[in-house]
C-alpha cells in the first residue's frame, strides 16, 4: 500500500505553520499527523509521499511525492488535517478503489488503484462516497493543535510504548499518580516531581528533565529534548525533538529544535521549528475580560473567533524574540520574524518582520539566511538548498502582508 498525504482545501487556514510544511507534518501529541497514519496503517516512510505545494517538493526536500511507478499497488490519499483513531483506521482499511471516506462533507481518505501525482481527494464526483460514522478530530486552525494535544499525547503514548518496557527511573525522583511514566534509552531524570494523575509522561531517547523540575502529565519530551532546572510544566505539553524549555509552561507544543530556555510564562501555544524565546518573555493566554479570544486568519485576512477562552502565542518557523518580550492574548507571529523592544507587538506580526511595538521593517532574506546558517548547525542540521528555497518562496507569498513603519 502507498500513502499520499494531501492538503486540506484551504491550507491558508493553517498559516503560518503550514507555510513551511504540509498539513500532515503538523505535530500534535508526540507524532506528526503523517506519522500517526503511517503507524496505524503499517506503511513505511519509503511508501509515503506528499501531494503539496510545488515549492515544498524540492529534489532535496522532506515532502516529496511518490514518483516511481507502482503498478497494481493500491494507494490511499489522506487528508493531512485528519487525525486518525482506531474506528477511522478500520473504515479506511475497508476502502476499495473508487471509494472515498467522508465525515459530514469533509473528506478523510480516497482509495485509488495506484499512486497519482494529482490530488483525488477533492474530486468527489468520481467516487462512491462512504459516510464515516466514527468521531474524528481535525486540525483546521493552528490553535486546534494545543487544544487536542493532551488527548493526542495519550493516544501516541499507547502507539509508541505498547509491548515495550521503560528504562529505569532514578530513585531520586518523586512520582505521583497511576498513569505510566516511560523512559527511552539514554533519558535522564534526577530530583524531579513527576505527577501522572491526569495522564502519562514520556521521556524520549537522550531527553533530559533537569533537577528541581515539576511536571504533570500528559507530557511528552521527544528525542533529545531538555527541560531546564526548576521548570514548571503543566499538562498537555510537548517538547519536540531537540527543543529546550524552562520557566513556566502550560499546554504548549514545541515543534522541534526550538528554545525557551529561561523564566517566563507561555501557555496554550504552538511554536514552529527553530524558534527562540528570549529570557523573561511572557505571553498572555487569557483576556482580562475572560472573553473568547480572536485570532488572525490568513485565509480571510482578519481576526476570527477561535472558540477558545485560553489562547496564547502562535509562532511560525525561524522566528525569535528578545528578552522581556510581552505578547498579548492570541498573538500570531509569522515565519522568520525578529521581535524586540518594550511594549506589546500587535496581535498579528506579518512574516519576515523586524522590530516591535514601535513598528516594523522587512527582515531581509539575506539576514534570514545568515542567521539560519548559524543556528541550524548547532543542532547538527544543515541549512541547505531546500530550506533556502522554502524561505524564498514564503517571502514572496507573504509580501502583500508586510508594510513598513
Amino acid at each position: 500500500m502507498i500513502l499520499q498525504f494531501t492538503e486540506p482545501q484551504q491550507i491558508e487556514n493553517l498559516y503560518p505553520l503550514t507555510l513551511t510544511r504540509p498539513a500532515a507534518d503538523l505535530r500534535c501529541g508526540m507524532l506528526t499527523v503523517a506519522e500517526k497514519w503511517m503507524h496505524d496503517l503499517g506503511v513505511p516512510a519509503n511508501n509515503t509521499g506528499f501531494i503539496t505545494r510545488e515549492y515544498l517538493q524540492h529534489p532535496d526536500g522532506r515532502f516529496n511525492n511518490i514518483h516511481e511507478t507502482h503498478q497494481n499497488t493500491i494507494a490511499l490519499q489522506i487528508n493531512g488535517s485528519a487525525i486518525p483513531n482506531p474506528g477511522v483506521i478500520e473504515k479506511v482499511k475497508q476502502l476499495q478503489p473508487g471509494q472515498l471516506l467522508s465525515k459530514e462533507g469533509k473528506h478523510i481518505a480516497a482509495c485509488i488503484s495506484q499512486p497519482s501525482q494529482q490530488n483525488h481527494l477533492w474530486a468527489p464526483e468520481q467516487y462512491q462516497i462512504i459516510e464515516c460514522e466514527c468521531h474524528i478530530d481535525w486540525i483546521d486552525r493552528p490553535y486546534h493543535i494545543f487544544a487536542l494535544n493532551g488527548k493526542e499525547i495519550v493516544q501516541d503514548f499507547a502507539r509508541i510504548t505498547a509491548g515495550r518496557a521503560s528504562a529505569p527511573l532514578s530513585d531520586s525522583n518523586r512520582t505521583i499518580g497511576d498513569f505510566p511514566i516511560f523512559l527511552e534509552e539514554g533519558a535522564k531524570v534526577e530530583c524531579c516531581t513527576l505527577n501522572s494523575k491526569e495522564g502519562p509522561i514520556y521521556i524520549g531517547k537522550n531527553a533530559e528533565i533537569m533537577e528541581g523540575s515539576l511536571v504533570r502529565g500528559p507530557l511528552a519530551l521527544c528525542e533529545g529534548a531538555v527541560l531546564k532546572m526548576g521548570s514548571k510544566v503543566y499538562s498537555g505539553t510537548t517538547l519536540g525533538p531537540y527543543s529546550v524549555a524552562g520557566g513556566e509552561i502550560s499546554n504548549v507544543v514545541f515543534w522541534g529544535y526550538s528554545n525557551k530556555g529561561h523564566d517566563g510564562f507561555l501557555g496554550n501555544a504552538v511554536l514552529g521549528e527553530w524558534c527562540n524565546i528570549g529570557a523573561d518573555t511572557n505571553a498572555s493566554n487569557l483576556k482580562n475580560t475572560y472573553d473568547e479570544v480572536k485570532v488572525w486568519n490568513y485565509a480571510s485576512g482578519r481576526f476570527e473567533r477561535s472558540g477558545q477562552q485560553f489562547c496564547g502565542l502562535i509562532m511560525g518557523d525561524h522566528s525569535k524574540c528578545g528578552i522581556n518580550t510581552m505578547f498579548n492574548t492570541g498573538t500570531v507571529v509569522g515565519v522568520a520574524c525578529n521581535l524586540f523592544g518594550a511594549g506589546f507587538p500587535r496581535q498579528f506580526v506579518p512574516d519576515f518582520s523586524w522590530g516591535g511595538a514601535q513598528g516594523f521593517v522587512t527582515h531581509k532574506l539575506d539576514a534570514v539566511h545568515k542567521t539560519a546558517n548559524l543556528v541550524m548547525p548547532r543542532r547538527k542540521r544543515a541549512y541547505g538548498d531546500f530550506e533556502k528555497s522554502v524561505m524564498e518562496a514564503v517571502f514572496a507569498i507573504t509580501e502583500p502582508l508586510r508594510g513598513e513603519g
